[in-house]
């Protein structure tokens, strides 16, 4: 049996290894960053166990989910769960081969209500970049934050917490030193309004991809904040469309905790609010960007000369799936699959509501 030697590391088996915590806040430290990394390595499927009460943060989440890791929850009186999908368990490792989720299997703490919930405004974007030209990354998480919060982000780096001053030139080198190892970056912002991005970036046949995933807490409550949350979504894409060569992005609302981290609960499904589809995307669509917006609505973004488009989808209340459907339906489904394979970050965003609709 392959295993790994680590200081975190509580228990084993065939092809898995697994940690436990009871944290309130579990994160992606300098230990479980190391741990994650070397149980890939070693081929093995790590398992996080938590309390029913501690959240994991984004960027924790996201490499938990790249090396195929799972979150499972102790109860305090009744077993395990499943994280994402609140699956009954009776170990841990158990949630290997879980079944998927039914009314039937699903641990009630699961669908248990929040004391606190806020509008968040999701987003994942691909950007492509040339290598024969000069290449600054971090621009779209710049952007984010600045849009979220009025001003660059506070801090960022590897691992959490996150300590170094913002600086994308920085980013951009160490990035450059890793090739062709993808890089994984998070960048936070400062002040009241929680605002965080993660930045991976990988290296393609044609130069560089950057993925940047925002999330950001919506201020107000009701309509108000509904529509800010729909007006935000719009411009972070419109943003995003000015930054380097933009492949394909969606934003969405969300409902989440407060500060931005991942509880073990069910959560109401994201409703798409924009979609872009840059200039990169718009040639591997093999369309004409005007007469495509005649059809079905939108706008031109980013440059003049090769621009994007930018749909409105729907809004907090409802309709953006519906309308999404329709827009993808009229593109050229073998072309639009070879997009959505160039950007699997943004395919997985579009399939994950596949599962409740």
């Amino acid at each position: 049996m392959s295993t790994v030697a680590h200081p975190l590391l509580d228990a084993a088996g065939p092809g898995w290894a697994g940690t436990e915590t009871r944290a309130p806040i579990v994160a992606l430290t300098t230990g479980m960053s190391d741990f994650l990394h070397k149980t890939a390595g070693q081929g093995l499927r790590p398992i996080i166990v938590s309390s029913e009460f501690s959240r994991l943060t984004q960027p924790l989440a996201q490499v938990l989910s790249a090396v195929q890791g799972h979150w499972v929850v102790r109860t305090r009186t009744d077993g395990f769960y499943e994280a994402r999908t609140g699956v009954r368990l009776a170990a841990p490792v158990d949630a290997l081969t879980a079944d998927p989720p039914t009314p039937e299997n699903v641990h009630p703490l699961f669908v248990r209500a929040q004391v606190a919930s806020t509008l968040q405004v999701v987003a994942t974007i691909s950007t492509r970049h040339r290598v024969s030209r000069p290449v600054r990354l971090g621009g779209v998480a710049e952007a984010a934050v600045a849009l979220f919060t009025g001003t660059e982000p506070a801090a960022w780096g590897a691992i959490e917490p996150l300590l170094a001053p913002w600086d994308r030139d920085d980013l951009t080198e160490r990035s450059r030193r890793r090739i062709p190892l993808d890089s994984h970056w998070v960048a936070v912002g400062g002040g009241e309004r929680a605002a965080l991005a993660t930045v991976q970036v990988g290296r393609t046949n044609e130069g560089l991809e950057e993925t940047t995933r925002v999330w950001a807490a919506v201020p107000g409550v009701g309509r108000e904040a509904g529509a800010t949350a729909t007006g935000e979504a719009r411009e972070l894409l419109a943003r995003a469309a000015t930054v380097g060569l933009p492949l394909i992005g969606i934003a969405f609302a969300a409902i989440g905790a407060p500060d931005l981290a991942r509880r073990a609960t069910a959560s109401p499904q994201p409703e798409p609010l924009a979609l872009l589809i840059g200039p990169v995307g718009i040639r591997a669509l093999g369309i004409d960007a005007k007469r495509w917006i005649d059809e079905v609505g939108g706008a031109t973004v980013g440059s003049p000369r090769l621009p994007g488009v930018l749909l409105p989808l729907g809004s907090v209340d409802g309709g953006g799936w519906t309308r999404l459907d329709d827009v993808l339906r009229t593109l050229d489904p073998e072309r639009l699959g070879e997009l959505l394979n160039l950007a699997p970050h943004v395919r997985a965003q579009l399939r994950e509501p596949e599962r409740t609709r």
